[in-house]
């Protein structure tokens, strides 16, 4: 399949998620290095793991700054459709709350993992998103996610900052409690490094 990526740059990254016009494995050289031991992981677990602790430890590792921004449990607001998400991880359990119920605003808010302990117990084969019914694990859903990602970015000049340090690494998402990647971990990598090189790596920057 031939790439034409001169259009991408003139496509929402949504878009582009939704319609898989980048095909899986698809953008070495482009949207990452063919250095195959350029690889950062998408983790923030220290930080997640101390965060609230008074004994927390000192430095860099153990707070939302930097590198850690590109995780979705990252409190780092942002606004999609004219409704506040805290996170992305806020956004992405939000979804299983009915559309326009104090549940669905109160995950949206939350913290990442609140808003995975409010929705923990909703398992649902389709949600709705502003009256459109939206199948779990689908293109579409995943095409929302990476609107949500893409939100994050372009409001949060720190994430910004943090996404062009990453260089050309390819960005992963670890698969800690699965060995099927969901929606999210699916959209994640790959519109945040859609981001980077719209934002960083393109001979024509055109961010969105």
């Amino acid at each position: 399949m031939t790439i034409d990526w001169q259009s991408l740059l003139v496509t929402s990254t949504a878009e582009i998620v939704r319609k898989r016009r980048i095909p899986d494995d698809t953008g070495a050289g482009v949207l990452w290095s063919v250095n195959p031991q350029e690889v950062l992981e998408l983790s923030a677990l220290e930080v997640m793991a101390w965060e609230g602790h008074e004994d927390k430890p000192d430095g860099p590792r153990f707070e939302w700054v930097g590198f850690n921004l590109l995780c979705n449990a990252a409190p780092t607001s942002f606004v999609l459709d004219d409704e506040r998400f805290l996170s992305v991880d806020s956004f992405h359990e939000a979804l299983k709350f009915p559309e326009d119920t104090p549940g669905r605003a109160e995950c949206a808010l939350a913290p990442s993992v609140e808003a995975r302990r409010l929705a923990c117990r909703l398992r649902q084969a389709t949600f709705k998103y502003r009256g459109q019914v939206i199948p779990v694990q689908s293109a579409d859903h995943q095409g929302l996610l990476a609107a949500a990602i893409s939100a994050k970015i372009a409001q949060n000049p720190d994430v910004q900052d943090a996404l062009g340090e990453t260089g050309m690494a390819r960005l992963i998402f670890p698969l800690t409690f699965s060995s099927q990647p969901g929606a999210l971990a699916r959209a994640t990598p790959l519109s945040l490094m859609i981001e980077r090189w719209k934002r960083f790596l393109s001979p024509v920057k055109n961010p969105e």
